[in-house]
């Protein structure tokens, strides 16, 4: 726990030498290695810690809290990616307790991560010190959020995480799924771009899955939008994070690969 605290002291203070050396990198920032260390809440509520309002450090802490918990042993399934992971456990506790009863889970999902900080995450041990079964992975809706995103870019970053995974997690079955689509029409103006993108991102990101033969690719898109190919407010009430109906799809589809 001292050397943990260490990493994250050091990770705050040297937030903007990162930075600074991913602009200067040649390696897409989609690709690099960023904490988020900064990230500061409003909302005194949002995963309270040792950190006040830094509640992604909170975040960060609280996770290893957990690895520490299952160190040496099996973990069933774990969950790697965003909000969209993060706010099952944190706000359809009900849902997640249904999905994890008679699991050992992880939950690895933080609000606004994009690849490159799911990159920091692995990097800094979360894929250690336990043996995981499956390892669930859906990233990049985040980074399709900007309008200058190359859809390409996110598509070889999730690649890089694939590798990861196989790097610390040498056994475990990955499970690979397309970003979520989002928004409820094409009038949508904070979502429908970013649509576009992750539409694209999608597309190669499949072509990946068939290429390399090994991840199990597992998309059910389909069961997340109506006959307009949108998504009604009653699977994402937000247009973004599913709905406890939304979970309940989302569980039917993985029950049977876990």
């Amino acid at each position: 726990m001292k050397r943990l605290m260490i990493v994250l002291t050091v990770a705050m203070v040297g937030l903007n030498l990162v930075a600074n050396a991913a602009e200067k990198s040649a390696v897409p920032v989609e690709s690099s290695s960023v904490s988020r260390m900064e990230s500061r809440t409003k909302d005194t509520k949002r995963d309270p810690g040792i950190f006040g309002d830094y509640w992604w450090a909170n975040r960060f802490l609280s996770r290893h809290q957990q690895i520490e918990k299952v160190k040496g042993r099996t973990v069933d399934v774990v969950m790697l990616g965003d909000s969209i992971m993060h706010f099952w456990e944190w706000k359809h506790p009900q849902s997640w307790a249904k999905f994890t009863a008679g699991r050992v889970a992880l939950n690895l999902g933080y609000g606004g991560d994009r690849t490159q900080n799911v990159i920091w995450r692995i990097e800094h041990g979360e894929l250690d010190g336990y043996e995981a079964k499956c390892v669930v992975l859906m990233i990049g809706t985040n980074n399709n959020s900007t309008d200058s995103t190359d859809p390409a870019n996110v598509a070889a970053a999730v690649e890089k995480i694939v590798g990861m995974i196989r790097k610390h997690q040498p056994s475990a079955k990955i499970v690979l799924h397309p970003i979520f689509p989002r928004g409820v029409s094409a009038e949508s103006a904070k979502h429908a771009k970013a649509r576009v993108r992750n539409d694209r991102t999608n597309e190669l990101l499949k072509a990946f899955a068939e290429r390399d033969g090994k991840v199990v690719w597992i998309d059910f898109n389909s069961k997340l939008v109506d006959e307009t190919g949108w998504v009604p407010l009653s699977i994402m009430a937000d247009q973004i994070h599913p709905t406890a109906a939304g979970y309940d799809i989302w569980m039917e589809a993985l029950s049977p690969v876990l």
